[in-house]
């Protein structure tokens, strides 16, 4: 675990004092996912959060055995179920590894004992919801409003070389497409470059 870049990922959302890391950082435990593996399963409850340190997570909704994506995490992002954790009730989304990971977990419940000390703690916290209700709220209204070619576009700035990281299929669940539909954007797109 690289302590420098963990706390520079931490001070860049909200600044941390030297006590507040002194506290938080013993909290952290380091975590290995393969590719495939869960981090966190529909149906499932949780204590703790995540940041990604390496690798590529999707989020996906099961729906009668159909899945669909939500999203995807990348290094430095926070792959963690806030409904299911605020809410203290089971996932309705699963979190799989779609390349080999590495997370740093620490348990919510200890953080926010620490936040009523730090408050820059709970800052951190809530600039990750702020982060993360914002970038919902923009991916919702970009799927209703924008066609399939803009929406890939978009995705490809939002995550770029992904789309060489992972299966197709994944990238066409998240943008609502068929992979054949994909393909078709993506060679329209080559030919027109």
């Amino acid at each position: 675990m690289n302590t420098e870049k963990l706390f520079k990922t931490f001070n860049e959302l909200s600044p941390l004092t030297k006590e507040a890391w002194a506290d938080f950082f013993p909290l952290f435990t380091s975590l290995e996912l393969t590719r495939n593996e869960y981090l966190v399963r529909e149906g499932s409850r949780v204590s703790h959060c995540y940041v990604l340190t390496k690798g590529v997570v999707r989020v996906y909704y099961n729906k009668e055995g159909n899945e669909y994506n939500k999203t995807f995490f990348t290094p430095g992002m926070f792959p963690t179920p806030l409904t299911a954790l605020l809410s203290d009730t089971p996932s309705a989304l699963s979190f799989q590894a779609l390349t080999p990971c590495q997370l740093i977990g620490f348990s919510y419940y200890k953080f926010k004992e620490l936040s009523d000390k730090h408050r820059c703690l709970e800052r951190i916290f809530l600039k990750i919801l702020e982060n993360v209700w914002i970038k919902k709220e923009r991916h919702d209204i970009q799927m209703v409003t924008n066609d399939a070619t803009t929406n890939y576009m978009l995705f490809r700035e939002q995550f770029p070389h992904l789309e060489n990281l992972i299966p197709q299929y994944h990238i066409a669940s998240y943008l609502g497409i068929t992979p054949i539909q994909l393909s078709r954007i993506r060679a329209k797109l080559n030919k027109s470059n």
